[in-house]
């Protein structure tokens, strides 16, 4: 399975609509979630603000951020994707190009520093695990140097800040891969392939590190929070296309291993309502760096006076 097959997924127009699953933290979606963050953060719509969103789909999480938006750029690898997301917002500035690819024609472009409010929602650890791995037609190959796609990845996390304008923010939701869901994809994907040394959690790892790293070198404020919830299929067949299409991204040696097929549909029945739906545990953690805020931000009102 080449890469192209693995994003196949992402390319057939109203493929990954329909296979998405909606997340509930707390009783609300996500992206309520992210209205709920923008309200606090920017009180009611000002629609003055220049926004990035990385990974952006079809527009799902764009809604929340539209309102608040004078200026918009989006960017996803899946020319279906952007397609759809042109349609939904014509006056967005839209590039076809991976997380990478986007970031450095921004910068190129001398965007460093233009966006109040820089997004990735859910999208994060696929550029940064392509920085480790690639997909061959032989299987999932990682690369030799592994120090060296770390300083890489960590690099990327440092473009992305790069592009938020002082007391503007970088905000980024990113799966918990030690929720019982995310456990057992990993265990089916590391039957074709091993993860980096520290597990599937390496993706947040690298991105919360880079942060902490440049908090620590006064260039902003770091806040990092984990919610539980739950991914809702209105059957436990909705709960199968979930993982058969958007976690093993149809792989044929996943899709054709006994064991997986069996662990899936346990997993799957262990989570059934009465009602025949499925709650499947997850978790997410919401991260959020203020460009410029620190320290003299955090001090109490006055004491500077």
């Amino acid at each position: 399975m080449t890469d192209a097959g693995f994003r196949a997924v992402y390319e057939a127009a109203g493929m990954y609509d329909r296979l998405l699953l909606p997340h509930y933290f707390g009783g609300v979606e996500d992206v309520e979630l992210i209205r709920s963050w923008l309200k606090e953060n920017y009180g009611a719509q000002t629609s003055a603000l220049d926004v990035a969103e990385f990974g952006c789909g079809t527009g799902r999480m764009t809604e929340a951020l539209a309102p608040f938006a004078r200026t918009l750029v989006l960017a996803d690898n899946s020319e279906a994707m952007v397609s759809a997301v042109a349609r939904k917002f014509p006056d967005a500035q839209t590039f076809c190009a991976d997380t990478t690819d986007a970031i450095t024609s921004l910068l190129a472009a001398g965007r460093a520093q233009s966006f109040d409010l820089v997004t990735a929602f859910w999208s994060l650890s696929y550029p940064i695990g392509q920085f480790f791995e690639e997909l061959t037609a032989a299987g999932v190959r990682p690369h030799s140097d592994q120090a060296a796609a770390r300083g890489r990845a960590h690099a990327f996390v440092l473009g992305l800040l790069r592009l938020v304008a002082p007391g503007g923010h970088l905000l980024v939701l990113l799966f918990d891969a030690e929720s019982p869901e995310q456990q057992l994809v990993t265990w089916a994907w590391e039957r074709v392939a091993p993860f980096p040394a520290e597990g599937r959690s390496y993706t947040r790892d690298i991105v919360i590190h880079a942060l902490r790293a440049a908090e620590s070198q006064g260039a902003g404020s770091l806040t990092h929070t984990r919610r539980g919830g739950v991914a809702w299929a209105s059957s436990g067949h909705a709960a199968r296309e979930w993982f058969d299409g958007v976690h093993f991204k149809h792989h044929p040696r996943l899709l054709a291993d006994a064991d997986i097929a069996d662990s899936v549909a346990e997993f799957i029945e262990r989570y059934t309502m009465p009602n025949g739906g499925v709650a499947l545990p997850s978790g997410v953690h919401v991260i959020d760096f203020c460009v410029g805020a620190h320290p003299v931000a955090s001090l109490p009102d006055g004491l500077l006076a």
